[in-house]
């Protein structure tokens, strides 16, 4: 990857060199390569870890910088290089169409057959230092890309950037493998919400982890993962929406399974993605999606969806259709992060998803208890954790 990197330096600079519109500059060069070598590993990173295809996405605007874009890296000459990529075979580039897809990249069957040729491997990827860990997104609208806000910094901020960064240090330092295969350096965001590109920065709605490749990996694949060769138990809390909807409320949820809605007896999974809906949205529920509509027994209309609903739950009955969900997925990331700070500081590293833990079997009873002390620390209330049954994957102890 080197070699190709360096050749197609060298093209893309005799380019360069034979403009005569352009004036060259001190730097330029050394950015120019910089940037050839991050769009090449990444297709290499891409190729490696999809075998059956994905794409990269690309911020290819003309706007100011922000603090999502690296110097040593400039958004300006990002979109020729591609190019350059692609008529050097080493990608196939596809532009992007005007306010409904971005501008997208993937690794060329030449550059495929390049790794399989070098026998490259995940473990000989490496991560260059910093990036952005505390993202904010603006939601524009239904299935719509969420654009980056810019944001200055805050104690807040700082706060989080700190707690990233605690984080990621403590996963850099372990083992971690997928069916024996080192995993190349990964690192976790927190991905904030605001409703609107003009909205004030803030720092109280959603917050959930991403970036780690397990969490995407099909459950069935999990069983591949094994991080100082130690077992993973999969922790999760139960229920947990509902259950942050009645501590916020400063309720007690009734004991037995949230979801159990009387007439609904076997279709409990329309009942927690109806719940969800009712979490997620402002005013009543209309209609029923497609979805719900093959989950549910006949008969069942979005409004005597609701009113079952309403009748299990009244203590929070107010609060659906009030687009409550936001803050609670919110209180779920700050409890998580919690969780994986306070093992960290035990010497435990765990694998977040989103509101479960992968954690050392060795280190299941000290994960439980912080799960749940940091909920009754966090909201006031020791939320319920329990093991998924047969979900035993890998483990890693720091």
């Amino acid at each position: 990857m080197a070699d190709a990197a360096a050749s197609l330096h060298a093209k893309v600079e005799a380019a360069f060199a034979r403009n005569p519109t352009r004036k060259p500059r001190a730097d330029a060069a050394e950015r120019r390569l910089a940037i050839i070598q991050n769009l090449v590993v990444n297709l290499a990173l891409v190729a490696l870890r999809h075998p059956s295809g994905t794409r990269l996405a690309f911020q290819a605007d003309k706007k100011a910088a922000t603090r999502y874009d690296r110097r040593d890296l400039p958004r300006g000459p990002l979109i020729d290089i591609l190019k350059s990529l692609a008529e050097d075979g080493l990608a196939v580039y596809h532009p992007a169409v005007f306010k409904h897809l971005r501008t997208t990249a993937e690794p060329s069957a030449r550059l495929r057959l390049m790794l399989t040729q070098a026998g490259a491997s995940l473990v000989d990827i490496s991560r260059a230092p910093g990036g952005e860990t505390v993202i904010l997104k603006a939601v524009v609208g239904r299935a719509r890309p969420k654009p980056l806000v810019d944001y200055p910094d805050t104690g807040e901020t700082l706060r989080l950037r700190a707690e990233m960064e605690t984080i990621n240090d403590a996963l850099a330092e372990a083992d971690i493998r997928l069916c024996g295969e080192r995993q190349p350096p990964h690192q976790l965001v927190r991905v904030f919400l605001v409703d609107g590109p003009e909205a004030p920065p803030t720092f109280d709605g959603h917050g959930r982890l991403f970036g780690g490749f397990w969490q995407s990996l099909p459950r069935a694949r999990r069983v591949g993962l094994t991080i100082g060769g130690e077992r993973l138990v999969e922790l999760d809390y139960r229920a947990m929406y509902v259950h942050l909807a009645y501590a916020l409320h400063g309720a007690a949820l009734p004991a037995g399974d949230p979801y159990a809605v009387a007439g609904l007896e076997g279709h409990r999974d329309a009942v927690k993605k109806a719940v969800a809906s009712l979490f997620f949205r402002d005013g009543t529920l209309r209609r029923l999606s497609g979805e719900l509509r093959e989950l549910l027994p006949a008969g069942w209309t979005a409004k005597r969806l609701t009113a079952g609903i309403e009748a299990k739950h009244p203590p929070i009955a107010h609060l659906l259709g009030t687009n409550i969900g936001p803050k609670l997925a919110n209180a779920e990331s700050n409890i998580l992060v919690a969780v994986l700070l306070r093992l960290i500081a035990q010497g435990v590293v765990a694998l977040p998803i989103h509101d479960c833990v992968l954690v050392a079997e060795s280190a299941k009873a000290a994960a439980m208890a912080a799960m749940r002390e940091e909920s009754r620390r966090l909201v006031g209330a020791a939320l319920p954790v329990e093991e998924k049954a047969g979900q035993q994957v890998a483990a890693i102890r720091k």
